[in-house]
């Protein structure tokens, strides 16, 4: 799989593209940030140099293996509107993790999240023929909870003590996935709603 890893392919949309992630999105990165973003993150990034550890991190899980960090480009206006990726992966067992999920806020409760899920979603199963695609966030963060269970994704349970942030939080996880088998139907209801944001528009 280390092509994969080596030769990240970009994931297109008919309304944006997935991109993989280079030093050079920094800026853009933090042009777009806002304190709210990380208030259920790992860490914070405020500051240029922050944002630019963040970004290396990302790239450095890429060379060894360990995820594919893509910012979401809208096509419209060639504009950096977010970030996603996917990690944790398991070939022999073919699963995966989706997060690390964020977009600048004029963008947030739109048609993004959708597109880029389905997006994803796409390249795991149809792609990287995945049978289980794993979504794990705080258990405070309501918010995201809602958005991952309108994209169809099933409520596993909760892991105690999951992670330590880096304020020193002892977080619980809310665990959530989509198997290969519920995968036709999330598709059909993803793009329904996709269909739902064209009239809004």
């Amino acid at each position: 799989m280390g092509k994969l890893f080596n030769n990240q392919p970009v994931l297109d949309h008919n309304r944006l593209q997935l991109i993989p992630m280079e030093e050079s999105h920094a800026k853009a990165l933090l042009d777009i940030n806002d304190p709210s973003i990380w208030d259920f993150m790992l860490l914070r990034v405020s500051s240029l140099e922050e944002m630019e550890n963040w970004v290396n991190a990302a790239i450095n899980g890429r060379e060894n293996e360990q995820l594919l960090p893509y910012v979401v480009r809208l096509k419209e206006t060639g504009e950096i509107i977010g970030t996603t990726r996917t990690y944790g992966f398991d070939f022999q067992n073919r699963s995966c993790e989706i997060g690390s999920t964020w977009y600048a806020k004029k963008f947030q409760r739109s048609f993004v999240n959708t597109a880029c899920k389905l997006t994803l979603l796409q390249f795991c199963f149809e792609e990287l023929h995945m049978i289980r695609v794993q979504f794990k966030t705080d258990e405070r963060n309501v918010r995201s909870q809602k958005a991952i269970e309108r994209l169809g994704a099933k409520k596993e349970g909760i892991l105690r003590n999951e992670r330590i942030l880096q304020n020193g939080y002892i977080r619980n996880a809310c665990v959530y996935s989509i198997t290969a088998e519920e995968w036709p139907v999330v598709k059909k209801d993803l793009l329904a709603k996709e269909d739902y944001y064209k009239t809004q528009s």
